[in-house]
C-alpha cells in the first residue's frame, strides 16, 4: 500500500505514519509540477512563520480550549487561517499528528523552526497539570509581551539608525564624489588653494585611494565578529563587551535582564522545576552572559542553594534583582515578583532608549551640516580669494 502524506521531514511522515500504527517501508518525496504548486498558492522558498501571528495563533487557541472546544478542532480551525502560510502549514502537520495520537507538546517538538523550546516545555507543563488553557493564555500574554517590547525598541531605533545611514551615505557622496569634481575643476584652471580647500582634497583623494583597505577592514572586522562568536567562550566574550559599551551597554544590559527574568517568571508561575526553568530561561536571554550565569545558579541550586543565593554567586545581576528575588522566596510570590522587576527593566530600557535617541538626532543634524558647510567654503574659498586677487591688480 503506498499513499501521499504531507510533513515537514521524511522521520516526521514516519512517525506520524508510526503512530496510525501502519508499518513503514519507504518513504521518498513527492514530485511536484511548477504548474500546480503556483497554483496552490505555495511558495519555493521555505519561509519561517512570523512570531506576532504565533503570538495571535496562541491567544486565540487559549479562548477555544477555555470555551471547551476539542483541541484537534481548535488546531484544526486556526489551520484554515492563510495570513501566515508557514504557520498554516505547521498547525496543520500538528492538528494530524495530535489526531493521530501524538501529544500536543510531542506535536509541537516536530516543528522547532515555527514553536520554540520554550513554548514546547510550557505546553508540556499544561499538559502534565491539566490546565493547557490557563498555560495558553500565559504563553500568549507573554509572547505579546515579548513583541510590544520589540516593537518598541524597533519604534525607537528606527529614526537614529536611519540619520546614521543618512550621514555615512552623505559623507560617502562628498568625499568620493563632490570634492573630487571640484579638484579637478581647480586643478585645470591651475590655482594655488587655499589651506582649507587643500586640506578638503587631501582628505578626499585619501579616502577616495584607500576606499579598497576601508572596505578590506570592515569586512576583516566582520568576519573575525562571526568566528569568535561561534565558540562558547568568544560568545561570552563578545556579549560582555557589548554590555561594557559607553551608552549602548547599559540599555542592551537592562534589555538581556528583562527578558530572563519575564521568561524565568513566566516558566516558574506554570510549575516547571526551577532548574529546567533557569535552564530555558537562560537560554531566551539572547546573551552569553545570562545563559552562563544561569547555569551556574542551576548547578548551585542543584547542591542545595536557594535561589537568592544563586541569583548573588552569579555576580551578574544587579542588588535589585537579587532583593526581589528573595523577597518572591519568602512570600511565596516569586512569579509576581521577576515579572514585577521585568516590567521595571523594560520600562527603564525604553527611557533609555528614547534618551539616546534624542541625542543622535540634533548630533547626526550637526554633522551633515557641518560636512555641508565646509564643503560649501572649501568650493567658493578659491574663488573669493581669486576676485580679490583680481581687484587688487586692477588698482
Amino acid at each position: 500500500m503506498s499513499s501521499v502524506l504531507s510533513a515537514e521531514s521524511a522521520q516526521a511522515a514516519a512517525d506520524i505514519l508510526h503512530a496510525r500504527g501502519l508499518v513503514v517501508l519507504s518513504i521518498r518525496r513527492g514530485g511536484e509540477r511548477i504548474g500546480s504548486k503556483l497554483l496552490d498558492g505555495g511558495s519555493f522558498f521555505t519561509k519561517k512563520a512570523k512570531a506576532a501571528n504565533v503570538s495571535l495563533v496562541t491567544r486565540q487557541l487559549a479562548t477555544m480550549l477555555r470555551a471547551g472546544l476539542p483541541l484537534v478542532r481548535a488546531l484544526h480551525a486556526l489551520s484554515k487561517d492563510g495570513t501566515d502560510a508557514a504557520l498554516s502549514s505547521s498547525l496543520k502537520l500538528v492538528a494530524d499528528e495530535v489526531s493521530a495520537g501524538e501529544t500536543f507538546s510531542g506535536a509541537l517538538a516536530r516543528h522547532r523552526e515555527t514553536f520554540s523550546e520554550l513554548y514546547i516545555n510550557l505546553v508540556r507543563a499544561g499538559e502534565e497539570s491539566g490546565n493547557l488553557d490557563t498555560i495558553m493564555r500565559q504563553l500568549a500574554e507573554y509572547l505579546d509581551r515579548v513583541e510590544d517590547i520589540k516593537r518598541r525598541v524597533k519604534s525607537a531605533t528606527a529614526y537614529p539608525i536611519f540619520m546614521i545611514a543618512f550621514v555615512i551615505v552623505s559623507s560617502a557622496v562628498i568625499f568620493l564624489k563632490i570634492i573630487p569634481m571640484m579638484s579637478s575643476v581647480y586643478s585645470k584652471l591651475g590655482m594655488d588653494l587655499p589651506v582649507l580647500t587643500q586640506t578638503v582634497i587631501n582628505i578626499s583623494n585619501l579616502a577616495v585611494s584607500k576606499l579598497w583597505l576601508v572596505a578590506l577592514v570592515a569586512t576583516s572586522l566582520v568576519v573575525a565578529w562571526k568566528a569568535v562568536g561561534r565558540s562558547k567562550s568568544g560568545r561570552l566574550l563578545l556579549d560582555t563587551m557589548l554590555m561594557r559599551l559607553p551608552a549602548v551597554g547599559g540599555v542592551i544590559r537592562k534589555i538581556v535582564l528583562a527578558k530572563f527574568l519575564r521568561t524565568l517568571g513566566v516558566l516558574v508561575e506554570s510549575g516547571l522545576p526551577i532548574m529546567e526553568a533557569l535552564r530555558l530561561a537562560g537560554g531566551t536571554a539572547g546573551s552569553s552572559v545570562i545563559t552562563d550565569a544561569a547555569d551556574r545558579m542551576s548547578e548551585m541550586i542543584s547542591r542545595g542553594s536557594n535561589l537568592s543565593a544563586a541569583f548573588k554567586e552569579a555576580s551578574v545581576f544587579p542588588e535589585i534583582v537579587i532583593q526581589m528575588v528573595a523577597t518572591g522566596e519568602e512570600t511565596g510570590s516569586l512569579s509576581e515578583m521577576l515579572t514585577e522587576i521585568a516590567d521595571y527593566y523594560d520600562d527603564q530600557s525604553a527611557a533609555a532608549i528614547h534618551t539616546i535617541a534624542s541625542m543622535i538626532e540634533p548630533a547626526m543634524i550637526v554633522i551633515v551640516g557641518g560636512m555641508v558647510a565646509l564643503v560649501v567654503v572649501a568650493t567658493f574659498l578659491p574663488i573669493f580669494t581669486m576676485g580679490q586677487a583680481l581687484r587688487r591688480g586692477s588698482h
